[in-house]
């Protein structure tokens, strides 16, 4: 970890406050304003581009959900700025110190390449490695500041983003996958980067071959219904506290 330069920390705190209304807009309109086109004019790389735009789209909703469903950490932020309450060293946070912004960049970059458009890889890839450095950058002097030198040797011992894989063993020693907590925080998430893939591939594909095309997006778009339909039923569940609580939870949470 080294010293941050004061105008990459104010740009980390100020992405860290809007990043909830931005990220999506940006993950929505980059693309919608683009022009896609075929990669390179080829074909088979065009197609490959995309089906691995949308495995690191998914990968990264994965790593969100992995990252949840063993230790979750309170960095959601407290009256729009960064906080925490404790130091999280275990589960995915013993291996990277941002798992979570490892999957978010995986997402991001997962659809620019679905998108099937350079103009929108070029910008929303480095916009968002810029955004996303520059509040870890914000993140890290606060904690810093507030854990002191057991945060200094934490970062000594986990890397940043890339997984410091020796630690594996030690990272998941003892714990278990609630997998009802990943889903109740994050099945939204999931269900919407779905959505938006689907709705990304037949904007691709009516841009392309024009609105002839749409006949042949009904499928799609019966799927997309479908992925609509679940997240009601699963939004209205978690306000009933059913399913994606133990009866425990159901009991206690408030």
């Amino acid at each position: 970890m080294t010293s941050a330069a004061p105008w990459n920390r104010a740009a980390g705190d100020f992405f860290f406050r809007v990043r909830n209304a931005v990220f999506p807009a940006l993950v929505v309109l980059i693309p919608l304003f683009s022009r896609p086109r075929l990669y390179f004019n080829d074909p088979a790389l065009d197609a490959l581009l995309r089906h691995l735009g949308v495995a690191l789209a998914l990968a990264g909703a994965g790593v969100r959900l992995a990252t949840i469903g063993f230790e979750y950490i309170d960095r959601g932020g407290k009256e729009g700025k960064v906080h925490a309450t404790r130091l999280v060293r275990s589960g995915l946070y013993g291996i990277s110190r941002n798992p979570m912004y490892v999957g978010n960049l995986l997402i991001a970059v997962g659809v620019s390449l679905a998108s099937g458009a350079l103009l929108t890889c070029w910008v929303a890839i480095p916009l968002f490695v810029f955004i996303y450095q520059a509040i870890v950058t914000a993140e890290e002097a606060f904690l810093l500041g507030k854990f002191g030198e057991d945060y200094a040797r934490y970062c000594r011992e986990v890397n940043r983003f890339w997984p410091s894989w020796q630690r594996l063993p030690e990272a998941f020693r003892g714990l278990t996958y609630d997998w009802r907590k990943a889903l109740r925080k994050d099945l939204g998430t999931l269900l919407g980067l779905i959505e938006g893939l689907m709705a990304l591939a037949i904007w691709r594909r009516v841009w392309l071959r024009g609105r002839l095309a749409l006949p042949q997006e009904l499928p799609t778009l019966a799927l997309m219904g479908l992925v609509l339909a679940v997240y009601v039923a699963a939004h209205a569940l978690k306000k009933q506290r059913k399913f994606f609580y133990t009866p425990e939870e159901s009991r206690t949470t408030v």
